[in-house]
């Protein structure tokens, strides 16, 4: 469970909340994003909204942190800087990029996951930013769901707690930053995608309770300080059985939030909407009327609005009835009372991390890597029977997706180097076309692949 706040932050938290207009309030709910945004737009953005949250992405680390100095510099109450980090604080460009969680969960190594949870703190923080939107605790029963994928631990309740809480402990023991569970109640099981519809959890309550209900409460337990829902229905719960696509999503349902959540699960920090531009929201509600319903659900933030027009739907929200104005008060009271766990009204940045830990981070990465190396199937065939001078193709086969413009593919030169160093002769694809692969295999004593299929991260 959350640690009680201090005297001193508690005392922030209501000096800052009762110094506060409505409009001011709301605009603690809003968490914008825009990763070809300048400085100065951000500032220009701060200055006609209220903003108490943002995610900033895409930098250096050098560059993260002028930039977030810069905005702190600009807003009266302290941003909370958020951003997806599954495997290592990558909304860095030059952190230490761990392997993705379905490689930490074959892996299986409580004190790496510990270590992986650690070193996103301390990386993240010392650039300026203060939650990530992790650990995924989602498991992975349908292998066709396009959103668990590599982004989930694994598809065992008990393999998930132990590495998931341990990922939590690591991220939040220092005070650095807030970890988030997600996505709540559970993805894994459809086999289709939030970002094109509501997708459904189709578990009975009790197997619910059993499996995901289990994890959750153990994330609960380890003193998770955010939850995140998707867009994602539990019909058996919600009263759906019977028709399930009709069921709302979790981000719209205060039965889920309120009561599942809160009450029954005992969860009492920070709620984050998942992408609210994602078809699996936008098909339920309608434009204006969304900011409001998100919030009235029982969501804290509302995450990626369209900044200035959101801002508006949800002060008018307010004044037309929808949105009760204690809900944007009560939201806003949790996203200050996080702001104070965090100590950021004390220093929102933190110490750098020294080259003895950086190193520890990057062995820690690598060991992950090498402890979660899996052999399925063809271990007759292995090791391969290839004389000097073999000619060997490497191929790397990667989908593309919407955020490919921000990480390269990668080529893998350490591969293709370390077969040159055992005298073979290699030649290197990616993403090639049928005639070109055809053509180049053909020519190939051995080929090589790797599949890069990643979903939207």
């Amino acid at each position: 469970m959350l640690t009680p706040l201090t005297t001193d932050q508690q005392q922030w938290v209501d000096m800052t909340l009762n110094a506060m207009t409505l409009p001011q309030a709301a605009g603690q709910l809003l968490c914008p994003s825009n990763p070809r945004f300048t400085t100065d737009e951000w500032l220009a953005l701060m200055q006609k909204v209220p903003l108490g949250t943002v995610n900033v992405r895409n930098y250096t680390t050098a560059e993260t942190r002028e930039r977030m100095q810069r905005m702190q510099d600009a807003a009266p109450i302290p941003l909370l800087v958020m951003g997806d980090m599954e495997n290592g604080a990558n909304m860095l460009l030059d952190s230490t990029e761990f392997p993705r969680p379905m490689a930490v969960g074959a892996a299986d190594d409580v004190e790496l996951a510990r270590i992986m949870g650690e070193a996103t703190a301390a990386e993240a923080r010392y650039a300026g930013q203060h939650c990530t939107w992790s650990p995924v605790i989602d498991l992975n029963y349908n292998f066709r769901n396009p959103i668990t994928n590599v982004r989930a631990l694994s598809d065992e309740p008990e393999r998930v707690i132990r590495l998931a809480t341990a990922i939590i402990e690591g991220m939040q023991a220092k005070g650095q930053i807030a970890a988030t569970a997600k996505h709540f109640p559970g993805d894994g099981m459809d086999d289709r995608d939030q970002h094109l519809a509501t997708t459904i959890n189709n578990l009975s309550f009790a197997d619910w309770q059993r499996t995901y209900g289990k994890v959750w409460r153990a994330a609960i337990d380890a003193g998770v300080m955010c939850v995140m829902p998707g867009h994602i229905a539990l019909p058996d719960y919600q009263g759906y059985a019977a028709h399930p696509v009709d069921a709302p999503p979790a981000t719209l349902d205060a039965k889920l939030l309120n009561g599942l959540l809160r009450q029954e699960l005992g969860f009492d920090g920070l709620i984050i909407s998942d992408a609210t531009a994602m078809i699996g929201l936008t098909s339920r509600v309608p434009t204006a009327q969304r900011a409001g319903a998100v919030i009235n659900a029982g969501c804290d933030v509302y995450l990626f609005p369209d900044t200035l027009a959101d801002y508006e739907y949800l002060l008018d929200a307010v004044k037309n009835g929808q949105l009760p104005e204690a809900r944007v008060w009560d939201a806003a009271r949790r996203v200050l009372e996080l702001k104070a766990r965090l100590n950021l009204y004390i220093d929102p940045f933190g110490p750098k991390p020294s080259a003895a830990e950086s190193s520890s981070y990057q062995q820690a990465a690598q060991t992950v890597a090498d402890k979660s190396m899996t052999m399925l199937r063809g271990a007759a065939q292995l090791p391969l029977a290839l004389q000097p001078d073999s000619r060997v193709l490497t191929v790397t086969l990667g989908a593309v997706s919407q955020f490919s413009y921000l990480r390269p593919q990668p080529e893998l030169a350490a591969f293709d180097e370390a077969l040159q160093q055992r005298g073979f002769q290699v030649e290197h694809l990616l993403n090639p076309g049928d005639e070109e692969l055809l053509a180049k295999s053909g020519e190939a004593d051995v080929v090589f692949l790797n599949l890069l299929m990643l979903p939207y991260m």
